[in-house]
């Protein structure tokens, strides 16, 4: 099982983007990826520009299958006009 913790920051303006986008792409991924076991995209109460993934996948395959899928890598294209900076992702794996 392999768990990621991926967070994003909008630039000034571009929240609401972002949010929508990452709502869009939380439902394909439930959909159509089967070892993905949750994708939840969490906005934060203090700063509505921060949104964090809180991912979990069946394995190492599951994870690198979405990362190829096309609505993802169509969602990074984006990145760039939306995000300050880079995404910050830390993959865990579970100790029991």
């Amino acid at each position: 099982m392999i768990t990621v913790l991926a967070t994003f920051k909008a630039l000034p303006g571009k929240e609401a983007i972002l949010a929508e986008g990452c709502t869009a792409i939380a439902k394909e991924v439930r959909e159509k990826e089967k070892g993905c076991l949750m994708y939840v995209p969490l906005v934060s109460v203090e700063n509505p520009a921060e949104i964090v993934f809180l991912e979990k996948y069946v394995d190492q395959e599951a994870m690198q299958a979405h990362l190829q899928s096309p609505y993802f890598i169509a969602a990074t294209a984006r990145f760039p006009e939306l995000l300050e900076g880079k995404p910050v992702m830390k993959i865990f794996k579970e100790l029991v």
